[in-house]
């Protein structure tokens, strides 16, 4: 019965569709026909499937779920999102490790039209041009690193003497750099009032997220351990709430760093 109800859902578009739909309220069959763009004979043996399954009825002209298929169709929409976010990347998804936390892993299908991002041969060692193109637009920028990153001393002077709010959480490790051989630098910005920074005393486990205004972008360490230059990029709403979300579970725990505690 379940191997059944589950082909009943998913092999079909037109009825997956259907249920979905229908979590907006009752629809008459020319609703549907317009919604779906169906025929009339396509759409009705899709209801009549969902109907013996006991997911949608008629009633007074109108088709609607039935609460079973409520509860089924407002679970299906977290799962299809989550697909839709591993098979956009099945390849950086099976290569990476998502160290994120639970709760947000849980919502991963969150992290919609991400876009690989990798810089060309030319500026292999330079941030991808889109990121960094991104990033100089924006006014609002939230960062946690797990290393010293050489944006600290070139874009981010830029982004700071131009008022961008820019909160940096890093580990032990990479804060003894930046205060060791950027000291000066790092000085000169604790005493921006635009600038915020914090050092995380656990273990970060992703290479690094940003999330600012605009967009979202995260960078993994491969399964092996090793890390390359890229970021997966998303602007789409629900992956920059999903960073803010990953931001604020770092920053619970984070120390504040004030130009004291040099």
């Amino acid at each position: 019965m379940t191997t059944e109800l589950i082909g009943t859902l998913f092999l079909s578009e037109k009825r997956k569709n259907l249920m979905i739909y229908l979590l907006d309220g009752p629809m008459t069959i020319d609703q549907i026909k317009t919604e779906l763009n169906v025929t009339t004979s396509a759409i009705m043996t899709q209801i009549k499937i969902l109907m013996d399954q006991g997911l949608v009825r008629f009633d007074n002209g109108v088709y609607s779920l039935t609460i079973p298929g409520e509860v089924i169709s407002g679970k299906m929409i977290p799962l299809l999102a989550t697909l839709e976010t591993y098979s956009s990347n099945q390849k950086y998804w099976m290569e990476h490790k998502p160290a994120f936390p639970a709760a947000l892993l849980s919502r991963i299908g969150d992290l919609q039209s991400c876009v690989l991002e990798e810089p060309e041969l030319s500026r292999l060692y330079e941030l991808p041009l889109k990121f960094e193109e991104n990033l100089l637009k924006s006014e609002k920028i939230r960062e946690i690193s797990s290393f010293f990153s050489p944006v600290y001393q070139s874009v981010y002077t830029n982004l700071i003497q131009n008022g961008a709010e820019i909160d940096l959480i890093l580990p032990p490790s990479a804060f003894e750099r930046f205060k060791t051989d950027y000291g000066e630098l790092l000085l000169k910005y604790l005493q921006s009032p635009n600038f915020r920074l914090y050092v995380y005393e656990e273990l970060i486990e992703i290479a690094s997220a940003v999330i600012t205004d605009h967009f979202f972008s995260v960078s993994l360490f491969s399964n092996s351990g090793i890390y390359h230059n890229h970021c997966l990029m998303s602007f789409a709403p629900s992956s920059l709430s999903w960073g803010e979300t990953l931001f604020n579970y770092y920053l619970e725990k984070a120390v504040k760093i004030s130009g004291e505690d040099f």
